[in-house]
């Protein structure tokens, strides 16, 4: 069943929102995982995908796939430098 063209572009507004919305949430959730001496790249890399999704809707969908690998590669190496952090922690107690 087809739609208007003015319901159509509603929906298209509607989803690029979502994305747009999806993807700040997704940076807002990386930031505390960054690094400190990386947070000044974290933040340019941030603005510069923003500006890029505001400047062209139409990418915000690729965007988000870029910003989700993102977000697996900061967790996973998040979790290595956790167990990392943990294993200094237990040679030291264990030294002493």
């Amino acid at each position: 069943m087809t739609v208007s063209s003015g319901l159509q572009k509603y929906f298209d507004a509607q989803q690029k929102k979502k994305s747009a919305q999806d993807m700040k949430k997704r940076f807002a959730d990386l930031e505390w995982k960054v690094d400190p001496a990386f947070m000044q790249s974290f933040v340019n890399f941030h603005d510069k995908i923003m500006d890029i999704v505001d400047e062209n809707p139409d990418s915000a969908e690729i965007a988000l796939e870029e910003v989700n690998e993102l977000t697996k590669e900061v967790e996973r190496t998040h979790r290595v430098h956790e167990l990392k952090k943990a294993q200094a922690i237990i040679e030291s107690s264990e030294e002493a």
